[in-house]
Formats: C-alpha cells, sequence, structure tokens
C-alpha cells in the first residue's frame, strides 16, 4: 500500500532537504595553481557565497571559518605561498594562519588529489 504525504509533511521536508547541513560539501573548483591570492580569495568567496568584506571581517561564522580555512590550505599547499603573504591576504596575523593550518582540509585534500590523478607537475 502506498502512503501519501500531506502538504504540510512535505513542506517540512522540503525545508529539511535546503538545509545546508545536508547539501553534499564539494571541494572548491581551482583551475589555476598559479592564481593570485586575490583570485583565490575571490574564488573562495564565490564558492562560499560570501562577500569579500565579510570574509576579511573579524566575525566568526561557521561557513567563514570553513572559507578562510579552505583558503589557507589552498594558498599553502596549491600555491605555495608563505603564511606571512596568507596573513596580510586576509587581514589576520600568522598565528590565525598557523591555527588554520593544523585544522584538517578533506577538501582541499580531494582536490591536491585530482592534480596528482592528472599528472599536473609544478
Amino acid at each position: 500500500m502506498q502512503e501519501v504525504f500531506t502538504k504540510e509533511q512535505v513542506r517540512i521536508l522540503k525545508k529539511i532537504a535546503d538545509n545546508p547541513i545536508f547539501k553534499e560539501n564539494k571541494p572548491v573548483q581551482l583551475v589555476a595553481k598559479n592564481k593570485t591570492l586575490k583570485d583565490l580569495r575571490l574564488d573562495i568567496c564565490n564558492h562560499y557565497d560570501i562577500t569579500e568584506e565579510i570574509f576579511l571581517s573579524n566575525r566568526k561564522d561557521a561557513i567563514l571559518c570553513q572559507a578562510r580555512k579552505e583558503f589557507v590550505h589552498n594558498a599553502v599547499k596549491i600555491n605555495r605561498v608563505n603564511t606571512h603573504r596568507i596573513a596580510e591576504a586576509m587581514n589576520k596575523d600568522r598565528q590565525m594562519v598557523c591555527y588554520y593550518l593544523r585544522k584538517p582540509s578533506p577538501e582541499t585534500d580531494a582536490l591536491l588529489q585530482t592534480f596528482n590523478d592528472s599528472g599536473e607537475n609544478d
């Protein structure tokens, strides 16, 4: 026997499905390895749907912390930029950059794996 959902149940299920917690987290797709930090910051902001002003602010929302962590990991692991330059690009101090580097970043690691699989060399 087939059960039919009520309109209220469908509305609730749609709200649950639209919650960002349940959406699949995809790695940031950065095409070029040799981007400037400003371009990288803009790509990260576009991916997370935030403005650069909010990214550079002192706010500590979860989405901002995730975006900053991805920015730091991409800048260090892919572009090989030193922590002082990253700190300047983020308007943060070097210790904050080191803090983000200590946090694991599966999204950046997945992107690095795609570079390794494609056979790209530095």
